[in-house]
């Protein structure tokens, strides 16, 4: 991978490019929904219809949305790296699927729902630490037995939720279903600022490792001949992204292919160089996921269906194609 010249500059300019992009997406979403509202009635009368729906509906899964979709695409570009794999994507390493189960047991315990965040933290931690040690061979760690293993994880652990979904009462079941398909709904503002908080403090720390990664993206000898420590890299992102990972799914379920194809996107237009790729992939992802909640909860919330789609099902109905088209065309992209 050619790394290009890095400016602090250009940083900066595409950081300011793609907060602003943010912050429109995040004011045009809160004024689109099957109601139309008044912005002044919302902000002003604390008893109209308005302010119910923009501060008790609207807003929480929007800021959740921003929150979810940087960490996922933040995530994607480190496991891209990491890997040097560009399929490559939380989900498939079983951290989300270790977070997922963790939630689960939470949920069948009737715990709240900061607990259940921690317990899904923990999980994914374990889980990530669990296939670290499964996937080492005499000190080294192969990619793709890394991936072997990932994918086999994610199948016992979903096998291990289908068990406990299978043993739960109706409303515990419909908590875990709406889980697995991946939502932003219902969420209090207090579990979003701890999620916010926690997902913010990972991606600085995966940021603080974006220089690293471009050496690591080299190859393993090369950056070890450069001064990397490997292992080092590899133990502080897979910390980092757990830790976030587990928070998102613990209130947010499972929502997959955000991690995949933000990152070539932005790759695309940004180049490789992570210490750009990586904030411009979440602030971007951040922008993509509100706009695709804003649509899951809108499309389908008429008269004629009276229904609001899982966001994890828009991104499942977009990405599913784009993985066919990436896994065809990869040979032609040579992003590695």
């Amino acid at each position: 991978m050619a790394i290009i010249h890095f400016s602090k500059w250009r940083l900066i300019k595409i950081v300011l490019v793609l907060t602003a992009l943010l912050v429109v997406t995040l004011g045009l979403a809160s004024l689109v929904g099957v109601e139309t509202i008044s912005l002044k009635k919302a902000f002003f009368d604390s008893q109209s219809v308005e302010h119910a729906i923009l501060f008790y509906s609207r807003l929480p899964r929007i800021l959740l949305g921003a929150m979810v979709g940087m960490a996922l695409s933040a995530c994607g570009v480190s496991f891209q790296c990491l890997l040097r794999n560009p399929l490559a994507d939380p989900f498939i390493l079983g951290v989300s699927g270790g977070a997922a189960l963790g939630s689960v047991l939470g949920i069948s315990l009737g715990w709240s729902l900061p607990w259940i965040s921690l317990l899904s933290f923990l999980a994914s931690f374990f889980s990530m630490m669990l296939i670290y040690w499964i996937a080492t061979t005499e000190g080294r760690l192969p990619v793709y037995t890394l991936l072997l293993t990932g994918v086999i994880y994610n199948s016992f652990t979903f096998a291990v939720i289908m068990l406990i979904n299978s043993l739960v009462s109706f409303e515990n079941a419909h908590r875990i279903w709406y889980l697995m398909v991946g939502g932003l709904a219902g969420e209090s503002y207090f579990n979003i600022a701890l999620v916010s908080g926690i997902v913010i403090f990972g991606v600085l720390l995966l940021f603080f490792q974006t220089g690293q990664m471009n050496i690591l993206a080299l190859g393993e000898e090369t950056s070890a001949y450069l001064g990397c420590d490997p292992h080092r890299v590899r133990r502080n992102i897979f910390f980092a992204a757990s830790l976030i990972i587990g928070a998102c799914v613990s209130v947010s379920g499972l929502i997959g292919f955000v991690g995949l194809f933000i990152p070539h996107l932005m790759r695309l237009w940004m180049g490789s160089d992570h210490r750009v790729l990586l904030p411009a992939s979440a602030l971007f992802g951040a922008t993509f996921l509100v706009i695709a909640d804003t649509g899951a909860r809108s499309l389908f919330a008429g008269e004629t269906y009276s229904t609001q789609l899982p966001v994890g099902v828009i991104t499942a109905l977009l990405g599913g194609p784009f993985f066919v088209y990436l896994l065809k065309r990869r040979k032609k992209f040579k992003l590695w």
